[in-house]
């Protein structure tokens, strides 16, 4: 009985130690969950500070701030009364210059600090699948890295510039009017309001891509891309992908592949997808014409959750948007496709009647001495057969190209198809056929600094015996600046973004 006593005096005694690392010790929070949180909340605030510093209203104040002030300092020297009150300036500036600068901070910072943590993230595994991928090793994550610090820089000049504006409009309105530090306030001033609504102008471009959905996408240039295409749409797109999210169409490509109907080629099939909202959004489909051949191949459980969940990261719009951003980027490889589409509708004798199709093209301008050439090539007898592509660039570089392929058999339609039928095979059913089949090339072409002017670029189809079968030459004028080429190409990829904010089309049975 004692030794029961004395072992639950023990017990009672043990209970009541002290804990010998203090309280708070015994915190173990998952560092992963503790990244993916704090990804979330930047993220977050990234979309919505982005969104307001994008308003039209903001962004034209931030462009004309500048020189608002600058007009209120040369006023004060013409009409002294009117910077005399100090208490009424700081009312009035601070606000203004606050709503000038403060959106475009915050989103940029968060934009910044949001990649630094989804970078992590990825290094840790803490994305879908639980792979880890070393994403600030890809190729291009340094470009967008610089983008987005270019982004920071530019903020912190506009603050520089507005808040030393503001401080030499207050101290003009606190010195003696028209003395020798009250001019130069005010001149100063003048200088640095012009100069901010300059600089204003210069970056208006960083703005359009504030709280974008797909945040690194329009820094990402296309550098590494292959030299064959395996399709023309499909491999374009995923050339255009940054890093991050290349790594997420590859695990929808996953779940695309499950939703396929049995039977189905998946790369004809995505390939076919693409083209389809391709169409629909150049407006040559119906919502509903998409539909049905979107459904001819798709279940429909894996439809609705491939296209028209709202919150999935790929869906109908997004892939749209994805679709105009390649577009925006290598127009000329898209004309293949019209060039391809009106043949088979037409019905063209050198589409049903020749053994070879090859179709060329290239930038109408190549500035900086530089473009790309693609060409579509297909096979159009019943058998495979071996062909060479031989490309010339006179005074440019590559100077001779050569390129041997192995092209399968694809017979062209008998005649002229529709655009849809229920039926019959049309041309969504034969150009995802013909660029499964056929062989794409992607070609970078350049000259020299010193060459400017019309230039020709030939391109060659030999047979394995060396016999020519097919010849063209396609006239490009070489430019050696950009000129406004930059600008353009940022209009298209706004426009772009715009295709993807648009709502999910309603789809009535």
């Amino acid at each position: 009985m004692a030794a029961k006593k004395t072992k639950a005096i023990d017990s009672e005694a043990y209970v009541s130690l002290p804990d010998p690392y203090g309280e708070g010790f015994e915190y173990s929070e998952d560092p992963l969950e503790n990244t993916r949180k704090q990804w979330n909340v930047l993220e977050k605030r990234r979309l919505s500070a982005g969104r307001i510093a994008r308003h039209p209203a903001l962004m034209l104040w931030r462009t004309l701030s500048g020189f608002t002030f600058a007009a209120f300092a040369f006023s004060s020297l013409l009409y002294a009364p009117i910077i005399e009150s100090l208490n009424g300036l700081i009312f009035l500036l601070i606000p203004l210059i606050v709503v000038a600068i403060a959106p475009t901070v915050v989103a940029g910072e968060s934009a910044w600090q949001a990649m630094q943590a989804r970078i992590s993230l990825r290094e840790q595994g803490g994305v879908n699948d639980g792979k880890k991928h070393a994403l600030r090793a890809q190729p291009g994550m340094d470009r967008i890295l610089e983008s987005l610090n270019d982004q920071r820089r530019n903020n912190l000049v506009l603050t520089l510039l507005s808040s030393l504006t503001v401080v030499l409009l207050l101290l003009a309105s606190a010195v003696t009017a028209n003395s020798l530090a009250w001019n130069l306030a005010l001149l100063v001033a003048m200088t640095l309001g012009t100069a901010q609504s300059f600089h204003g102008i210069f970056s208006y471009g960083f703005l359009r891509q504030l709280g974008d959905p797909f945040p690194s996408i329009v820094f990402h240039a296309p550098t590494h891309h292959p030299t064959q295409l395996g399709s023309v749409l499909g491999d374009l797109l995923v050339a255009h992908l940054d890093p991050d999210l290349l790594l997420e169409w590859e695990a929808w490509q996953k779940r695309f592949r499950k939703a396929l109907i049995p039977g189905h080629i998946t790369k004809q099939a995505l390939e076919r997808l693409l083209y389809i909202l391709h169409l629909h959004m150049e407006e040559e489909l119906t919502t509903s014409m998409a539909h049905v051949e979107l459904t001819s191949f798709i279940s429909p459980k894996g439809f609705d959750a491939l296209l028209l969940d709202s919150e999935s990261r790929f869906n109908w719009r997004t892939i749209q948007r994805l679709i105009a951003h390649s577009r925006g980027w290598q127009p000329e490889a898209f004309m293949l496709l019209d060039r391809l589409q009106n043949d088979l509708l037409s019905g063209a004798p050198p589409l049903l009647r020749a053994e070879w199709r090859m179709d060329v093209a290239l930038d109408d301008n190549c500035y900086e001495g530089a473009g790309n050439l693609f060409i579509a090539l297909n096979n159009q007898t019943f058998e495979s057969r071996a062909v060479r592509v031989e490309v010339l660039t006179p005074n440019g570089e590559p100077e001779t190209r050569d390129h041997r392929f192995e092209l399968s058999a694809c017979p062209p339609p008998k005649s002229s198809v529709l655009l849809s039928h229920p039926e019959d095979d049309d041309a969504l059913d034969w150009i995802p056929r013909y660029l499964e089949r056929g062989v794409v090339l992607w070609i970078g072409v350049a000259w020299p600094r010193s060459f400017h002017g019309p230039a020709d670029v030939q391109v060659i189809l030999r047979d394995d015996e060396g016999i020519v079968l097919e010849s063209q030459v396609i006239r490009t004028m070489i430019r050696r600046s950009a000129g406004r080429q930059m600008s353009k190409r940022m209009h298209k990829l706004d426009a772009a973004r715009k295709q993807g904010d648009l709502a999910l089309p309603v789809i009535t049975s």
